[in-house]
């Protein structure tokens, strides 16, 4: 009786450590979408802010065009998975694009934080 209730204590711990390993490993990613879409423009607004005017082909919003903050924390990569300049990117290039998935409806100017731009086709 006493070695069934150290198994069951056992395997309840096993379970929870599973599960807290799997919250930990997966948490950050949890709000993170991504969308393919095609560049219309680049805007370099005075101020230094770049923005950059994108057409989605994969359905997230109703709206299929974005303006996407380019930060410096945003990372530009090319099509053989090197870093990119912003100059790199040019309208009708098709690129994929990981964002923070926190959009509201309450938001009405939401700009999304940007976290990587990857070239999928030139």
């Amino acid at each position: 009786m006493k070695k069934k209730k150290q198994m069951i204590v056992v395997m309840a711990i096993l379970i929870v450590v599973v599960a807290v390993l799997v919250v930990v490993t997966q948490s950050p990613k949890w709000s993170r979408k991504s969308f393919e879409a095609v560049i219309q423009e680049t805007i370099i607004q005075p101020d230094g802010e770049i923005r950059l005017i994108v057409e989605r082909t994969t359905e997230i919003y109703s709206n299929p065009l974005n303006s996407l903050h380019i930060s410096e924390e945003t990372e530009l990569v090319g099509m053989d998975g090197k870093e990119i300049e912003i100059e790199d990117l040019q309208p009708g290039n098709a690129i994929e694009v990981i964002l923070k998935d926190s959009f509201v409806e309450e938001t009405p100017f939401y700009y999304p934080t940007v976290y990587e731009i990857k070239v999928i086709n030139n």
